[in-house]
Order: C-alpha cells, then sequence, then structure tokens
C-alpha cells in the first residue's frame, strides 16, 4: 500500500516502529524530551479577555495543565512594563519559559522595534527562549512586503546577537502562512529556528493530504533552509457552525486528536509545537472558530482536550520522587505488520519503558460533521528483550480520560490498538 509505505517511512525515520518492520526500537526516547516539545498559546496582554480579566485563574490552569512553554505576542503600550509584561515575569518567576512575537508592523498590532530586544527581555525576567519573527505576515499582499519582513528579521537577529545577557535566546523566523511562505525571502542566516504554523484542519494528525505535517516542513525549506522547526501555532478548533474553510472537529475528537498530534510531532523532529490556544480569547458562539480554539472555554470550563493533555504529560512525567539509577533497558519490537500503525519507545526517569502506539487513521466526517464509526480493534504484539514485572496499558478516551488495563506480564505481550491513543507502560 503506498499510503502505508510513505507513513512506515516518516515513522522509521523519527525512531519509531512501523508496520512490518521488526526490529529494536531506535533510539530510546526520553520522556521529558517529549514534555519540553509541547507547549501552548496565551495572549496576556489582550485586555478584554480572560488572560487580563482572569489571569490568577489561567496560571492555575496552566500548573494543572503541566506544560511550561508558552508563546506570547508582545502587545507594546505606554505603561510597559506593567501589564502584560508583570503577568510574563509572575509566570517566569514560576518556572515557565516564553516565545514572544515581535511584530514586524504587516499584521494588525503595534509593531516591535527589534532594537528594543534588551529593554524587552530585561522586562520578561528569564522567562525569554525564543525571539520570533513577525506573526503571519502577508507578504504575498503587494511588492515589497516581503523585503520589509526580511529586514526586520534581520534587525531582530543581530538584536539578540548583540545582547551578550541573551546568549540562551534563539530566534525563530516569522510564521509565514499558505501562499506568503512561497512569496518570502531566503532568512536562513538571520535564524535559529524556521517556525511553521501546522494546523492540519480537519483532517487527523498523521494526514498526507493538505493539512500533512511533512508539507508544512519541506514549503518552510526554501525560507529556513536546515535550521530545526517549531510549529508556533497547531491544534483544531470545534466551531461546528463555521462557515470558514478552517473545518472543526467535535471536541470528543479533539481529545482524540490532540495527544496523537503532539507525539506525532514529536516523532517528526518538530522541536516544539505550540497548542493554539490555551483559553478561549473570546465566546463569540458555535459559528466563530477563535471562539472555540481553547483547551479551556471562555467561561474557563476544561475541554476534553485539556484533560487529554494534561493526561498525557502526566503520564510521561516521572512520579514524584522516583528517578532510578540507571535508565531502563528494554527493546521492543513488533511481532508482525500492524497497517497504520504508529509507535515508539521512550525511557522514563524512573526507569519505566513506555510504548505509545495508536492507528493514524481518520476518524471524522467532514462532509457530515460527526465522528466515524469506531473500527474494530486490530491486534499488534509486542516482543521484549526481557521478562517485565507489570505491563499496564493506558487508553485515552474521547473525554480526555484515561481508563487503565493489564496486560500479560510476559516477552510476548498482545496489545488491542486503535485510533485511540494507547500507551503501553513496561515496569
Amino acid at each position: 500500500m503506498t499510503r502505508l509505505t510513505r507513513r512506515s517511512a516518516l515513522a522509521l525515520a523519527a525512531g519509531a516502529l512501523a508496520a512490518g518492520r521488526v526490529a529494536a526500537a531506535e533510539p530510546l526516547h526520553r520522556c521529558e524530551a517529549l514534555i519540553d516539545s509541547i507547549g501552548v498559546n496565551v495572549h496576556l496582554g489582550h485586555r478584554g479577555t480572560p488572560y487580563v480579566d482572569r489571569f490568577a485563574a489561567c496560571a492555575q490552569a496552566l500548573d494543572e495543565l503541566g506544560i511550561r512553554h508558552l508563546r506570547d505576542d508582545i502587545v507594546l503600550v505606554g505603561d510597559e512594563p506593567a501589564g502584560q509584561f508583570e503577568r510574563i515575569a509572575d509566570l517566569a518567576d514560576r518556572g515557565y519559559r516564553f516565545s514572544l512575537i515581535f511584530y514586524d508592523g504587516l499584521t494588525p498590532g503595534p509593531r516591535v522595534p527589534p532594537e528594543r530586544f534588551a529593554e524587552i527581555a530585561g522586562w520578561a525576567g528569564d522567562g525569554l527562549i525564543v525571539a520570533e519573527g513577525g506573526n503571519e505576515p502577508p507578504v504575498a499582499a503587494r511588492p515589497g512586503l516581503a523585503r520589509l519582513s526580511a529586514d526586520h528579521q534581520a534587525a531582530l537577529f543581530r538584536a539578540v546577537r548583540a545582547d551578550t545577557r541573551a546568549e540562551a535566546v534563539r530566534v525563530a523566523g516569522p510564521s509565514y502562512i499558505q501562499g506568503n511562505v512561497a512569496a518570502a525571502q531566503n532568512l536562513a542566516a538571520v535564524v535559529d529556528l524556521a517556525n511553521i504554523h501546522a494546523y492540519p484542519g480537519a483532517e487527523h494528525p498523521e494526514t498526507d493530504g493538505g493539512g500533512s505535517l511533512a508539507r508544512f516542513v519541506a514549503a518552510a525549506r526554501p525560507v529556513f533552509g536546515d535550521a530545526p522547526v517549531i510549529a508556533t501555532e497547531n491544534g483544531y478548533h470545534t466551531a461546528l457552525a463555521t462557515g470558514s474553510a478552517h473545518l472543526p472537529i467535535s471536541p470528543g475528537l479533539r481529545a482524540r486528536y490532540l495527544p496523537r498530534m503532539l507525539l506525532w510531532s514529536y516523532l517528526q523532529g518538530v522541536r516544539r509545537t505550540y497548542l493554539y490556544e490555551l483559553i478561549s480569547s473570546f465566546d463569540r458562539g458555535d459559528a466563530d472558530p477563535e471562539s472555540r480554539f481553547g483547551l479551556l472555554a471562555h467561561d474557563g470550563r476544561p475541554t476534553p482536550a485539556f484533560a487529554a493533555v494534561r493526561n498525557l504529560v502526566r503520564l510521561f512525567g516521572a512520579p514524584a520522587g522516583e528517578i532510578a539509577a540507571v535508565p531502563a533497558d528494554r527493546d521492543v519490537t513488533l511481532g508482525s505488520p500492524v497497517p497504520d500503525l504508529i509507535t515508539a519507545r521512550f525511557a522514563r526517569r524512573d526507569g519505566a519503558t513506555l510504548v505509545p502506539i495508536w492507528l493514524g487513521l481518520d476518524g471524522w466526517d467532514r462532509r457530515s460533521r460527526a465522528p466515524r464509526p469506531d473500527l474494530p480493534a486490530r491486534t499488534a504484539e509486542l516482543r521484549l528483550s526481557r521478562q517485565p514485572r507489570r505491563v499496564r496499558l493506558h487508553r485515552f478516551d474521547d473525554d480526555g480520560a484515561v481508563s487503565v488495563v493489564e496486560l500479560p506480564a510476559d516477552r510476548r505481550v498482545p496489545v488491542p490498538v486503535t485510533d485511540r491513543l494507547g500507551v503501553v507502560e513496561l515496569t
């Protein structure tokens, strides 16, 4: 099958076990690397939104979510560093780290002069780790805009490099989208990180269609060269009544897709994926996508997607106080081909081996805007290099909860696999 071969090749390139291959899962990924690859967008300078009006509740939700990387757009006003940067510094003191957007004046929002980088970095305390170029500059709109965007990016790069206190800060390029990518100039010499907005629309995370992650990465290469990639926006909205070309999915399917998306992005080499967004900035009804992107609803209620992401982070984080003196040394191989299977091997700091495993299938009917009927589970046999003490399967459900079942503690473990993420925990 052509589709299976392409997906398998991508998975193998990321160190995953793909269907039809019986080999050790190399390399062994670290759970903390996956967690470090996850971020979320916030808008701490947008007055009239929950980020400002209910900042304390948003901060509490971030603590519960477990994500430590945040992305925000700088909104320069006369009273800085009060307001937005007080909130950024507050979170930085609590260990959160930021990618901050330096607007180039080509999109709505006050231009952020690169010459003020040192001042802005000081306002952010120790929180700034990525200085990001313009947000979705419309450089294809008319001649000359691509040059303005490139000049702004070059000035930002020089300003960061000139600040000896900002040696750890990396410079990300502008987040060009759609036809603007082809119109952009080559910026490889003035970026540390390539920047994409890799929304798959209503397609599943592993799609090889128009929303394919590989397509977004490939389109960015002529602009950013071989710089490591970050996706500063990605996710799904649930505005089922929208007429927008950015199609929706249901809340339950979003909870099914987001853990898969985060794992898939990591396995495909994306350094960090910032979900869009923490809390819906608006509440303008079910026809407005911008009102239905939040992991939290506008009123602060957690969505199933919030629970799913929180549970992924908790599962891959070591239990408090449990760090193994010697990392786990356990090979896991796949016994026989399973179509559409995606899996990998992670070492957790307490010595456990985690094996995320799922079918990279499309679960959404875009015509009826409803989930497709569940398909029967397929069985994958995991073959272990040594006898486990305990084997448990953590199954992510569409309400964001995780159910746990015991599997045989043998060196050959049959695992029922569906398009809902499962994680086999070997101890």
